[in-house]
């Protein structure tokens, strides 16, 4: 091949590379953490050899387990482009046990009506981030920074693992805030509410959609101020604290999820400095 040629060639073929590589607007990469970028609109996009969903802009949002792997894949494929593989290195991450006493005994150790009352609470949150999911309902909330939902000390984090009444459960997925009951809960960023619910387990449940299939969730409510469907703005009020379904006390639970994944919501307020194996 001419030198010429050669050399059109191979920038042409740099210039394509970097089209196709993932654009990062943030991240925290751990378990727990997330990746936020921009790719080529319309670019098929696998983590971990998984189709994942882009927004129409090319908005992409990962999550990852609390147990992922450290290494992940990210392949990007443009429609006129060779493909992209980034290697995502998660950084170590170790967890905590907490024990927590004083817990209402029926949350514990449930009777069969109360199961069944948990699983109806769990299809009506399954479908609830399902509609979350879909997309025709991308937005980009999760392009910034998110703020606190309320100030105050925190009296559990994400990922520990939980011991209730003394028998262990599953590990927290969450960030719990001590409040007094009655304190205001902010929206930590734009979203619509996708579930207001009186549940068994999480009490006063309410969910709100960011966009992205990224939902945050806030639990054991005393009031819920909102209901499905509303449209509400970083900062606005959508409940108060409280202590109803399996708590010990008043506090918020924050939860987050990127789709079915639970995720550390506290990653998306703090400076990446300041995270870390907890």
């Amino acid at each position: 091949m001419h030198r010429g040629l050669m050399a059109a060639v191979l920038v042409w073929l740099g210039t394509a590379a970097w089209a196709a590589a993932p654009q990062v607007v943030r991240q925290d990469l751990q378990p727990g953490g997330f990746y936020v970028a921009k790719v080529a609109a319309g670019a098929t996009v696998k983590l971990n050899g998984t189709e994942v969903e882009t927004g129409p802009g090319g908005e992409l949002v990962l999550g990852f387990d609390r147990n992922a792997e450290p290494r992940q894949v990210l392949a990007v494929c443009p429609a006129q482009a060779a493909c992209v593989e980034t290697i995502l290195q998660l950084k170590p991450r170790s967890y905590v046990t907490q024990n927590v006493t004083k817990v209402p005994a029926k949350t514990v150790e449930p009777d069969p009506a109360q199961v069944a009352r948990v699983k109806a609470d769990n299809a009506a949150t399954a479908a609830a981030r399902a509609k979350a999911r879909e997309g025709a309902r991308w937005r980009t909330a999760y392009m910034d920074a998110f703020v606190l939902p309320l100030e105050a000390p925190t009296s559990g984090v994400f990922g520990s693992r939980r011991t209730y009444n003394g028998q262990e459960r599953s590990w927290h997925r969450g960030h719990d805030l001590a409040a007094p009951t009655g304190t205001p809960v902010r929206a930590p960023a734009d979203g619509i509410v996708r579930l207001a619910r009186d549940t068994f387990m999480s009490g006063n449940l309410i969910m709100l959609d960011h966009g992205g299939a990224l939902t945050s969730v806030y639990a054991h409510l005393d009031s819920m101020d909102v209901k499905v469907g509303d449209g509400v703005k970083a900062g606005e009020i959508v409940g108060r604290v409280g202590t109803t379904g399996r708590s010990s006390g008043p506090h918020l639970h924050w939860g987050m999820y990127w789709q079915n994944t639970a995720i550390d919501p506290i990653l998306w307020v703090r400076p990446p400095a300041r995270t870390g194996a907890r």
